[in-house]
């Protein structure tokens, strides 16, 4: 309990006050159900000494700034040790898999098995399990599910013909949340299936009521379902409750997908495959992985999802066929397993490796050490933004969230501050009584570009890739959201609403945690003095 009480008072300086009856709550269960407590630091701090770029420097127009990073939403920062081992131990033996006969292809091979098995049991995975890697990400992997069960189309034409031709039993059925990435439903849109989008509660959160309103809907009686949902925000880091969600899906018969690409570095992923509660699919983005940029995306999916048993695979090439010959297309036979023939060519060996090691540090640095570091950097960063009139956080600051946070600042401007708009133009009096009244936010990327050039910052600015909730987040009606589509068809991108995001992952030193802090503070107060300084592009938002 000593180490734990230090750990928590050396994070909580940053604030004053005593620590919350939360937290001390928190410390209690932890310090009773984690043995070995007292090396969680030793580790978090091993893990910080093996950053690449932890002590790095650029050029800014202010000057000569240390590199703080808070994006990892976006990708995780590479860790020395992963890469040593890949130079030291396995690119001096490195070969292409598919092969016994050589030293290299076999050790490799064997490597690559591993490095698979190791992932599929840190998931939870069980022998109904498949696991397929795919392209850089979630977006590869989501795509890949659609090829899968058949509703990926190269062309929207092709996709409008053939949706015309379908009976209503054999096109899919697709419910997706109100927080998605634009690849969890972008792609599914533009998919065979019809795509039914659950909206928030009034709560800010998935709507269960009416996804399950939905799901008994006449209209989608007898058809394939799935629900594809994200697990987390990548906005907000308000978490969906996957197994609430699965339930009500499996209820309705619906295959239950989930993507963890925003909380999957921080939270344990078990399939529970049969389960009631289970899960049928996970997207996963191990790059976003402390020590995961250069992995594979990842798709685990229960098997009974594959559809192409009796059919080639949803990629044709070497490694995925047992015969082949030159007479008849028929002839040939592709492997039964289903990550043998899905894993066609020369299988992306360094970046399957790399994801393994970077599970293992996952592992190592265990579940309840993430989740205390994590738990108490989002109670004080929410503690001291929302107390700033300045700064409005967006969606519910109360539910249940990993540390992401999206935010805008609305600066107080007097009439004594001569003030500039929003895209660094001198305001008159009259645009001043505007300013005060609708109280105008600095544009998102500009406060981001503030964080980087003043504080060295690494953050985010613009919608995160997450267009439609956004809408949500910033009460964007239909009116002003064609208006907007106008301006940008018009070619001023310049005009798309978005924020300032940043993350608070539990490897931040308490240091660069109060830095990142003080500087949101210092731009929420000053920010829009240094508006004269920059030339805004509405072209392209720069």
């Amino acid at each position: 309990m000593p180490t734990l009480q230090k750990a928590a008072a050396s994070i909580d300086d940053t604030v004053e006050g005593a620590m919350s009856a939360t937290l001390l709550s928190l410390l209690g269960v932890t310090a009773k159900s984690e043995k070995g407590a007292a090396g969680t630091n030793d580790k978090v701090e091993w893990l910080r000494s093996q950053l690449i770029g932890k002590d790095v420097e650029f050029d800014t127009p202010f000057g000569r700034r240390a590199l703080t990073y808070a994006d990892q939403t976006a990708s995780g920062r590479s860790l020395s040790y992963i890469e040593d081992y890949l130079v030291k131990q396995v690119l001096p033996f490195y070969g292409n898999t598919h092969t016994d006969d050589s030293h290299v292809g076999s050790k490799t091979t064997r490597l690559v098995h591993k490095a698979a098995s190791y992932i599929k049991r840190c998931m939870g995975a069980g022998a109904g399990d498949a696991l397929i890697f795919c392209g850089a990400g979630t977006t590869a992997a989501i795509k890949r599910l659609q090829e899968i069960i058949g509703v990926a189309l190269p062309s929207v034409e092709m996709r409008n013909r053939l949706s015309a031709q379908l009976r209503a039993e054999e096109r899919w059925v697709v419910f997706v949340g109100p927080y998605e990435h634009h690849s969890n439903l972008l792609s599914w849109r533009q998919s065979l299936a019809e795509v039914v989008e659950v909206g928030v509660d009034a709560d800010g959160l998935v709507d269960v009521a009416a996804l399950r309103r939905a799901l008994g809907s006449p209209e989608y009686a007898d058809r394939p379902m799935l629900g594809s949902f994200s697990a987390c925000s990548n906005v907000t880091g308000v978490m969906t409750d996957t197994r609430e969600i699965a339930r009500v899906l499996h209820q309705h018969g619906a295959f239950a997908c989930f993507d963890f690409a925003a909380s999957g570095p921080y939270v344990k992923i078990d399939m529970k495959s049969g389960a009631a509660d289970g899960y049928d699919a996970v997207f996963l983005s191990p790059h976003k992985f402390v020590g995961g940029p250069g992995t594979p995306g990842i798709l685990l999916m229960n098997k009974s999802l594959y559809k192409l048993n009796s059919q080639p695979p949803s990629t044709c090439g070497g490694g995925t066929m047992a015969y082949v010959n030159g007479f008849n297309e028929e002839d040939t036979l592709y492997y039964d397993d289903i990550e043998e023939r899905e894993d066609a060519g020369t299988p992306p060996i360094l970046q399957k490796i790399r994801a393994s090691l970077a599970f293992w540090v996952k592992e190592y640095v265990g579940y309840d050490t993430m989740d205390l570091h994590e738990r108490l950097f989002s109670e004080m960063a929410m503690k001291r933004l929302l107390h700033n009139p300045n700064v409005m956080v967006l969606g519910n600051t109360n539910a249940h969230h990993i540390p992401i946070f999206s935010f805008l600042i609305y600066p107080s401007v007097t009439v004594k501050e001569k003030p500039f708009d929003a895209f660094g133009e001198p305001s008159c009096d009259k645009q001043l009584e505007t300013m005060k009244h609708k109280q105008l936010s600095l544009h998102g990327r500009f406060v981001t570009r503030l964080l980087n050039d003043l504080f060295g910052i690494q953050a985010r600015g613009g919608c995160a890739c997450a267009g439609p909730y956004g809408h949500t987040l910033l009460n964007v009606d239909n009116e002003l959201s064609l208006c907007i589509r106008s301006a940008v068809l018009e070619g001023y991108s310049g005009l798309k609403p978005g924020w300032t995001r940043l993350s608070f992952s539990y490897y931040l030193s308490k240091e660069e945690f109060k830095f990142i802090l003080s500087a949101i503070e210092f731009i929420a107060t000053y920010g829009h003095r240094f508006l004269s300084l920059y030339k805004f592009d509405w072209i392209t938002g720069n």
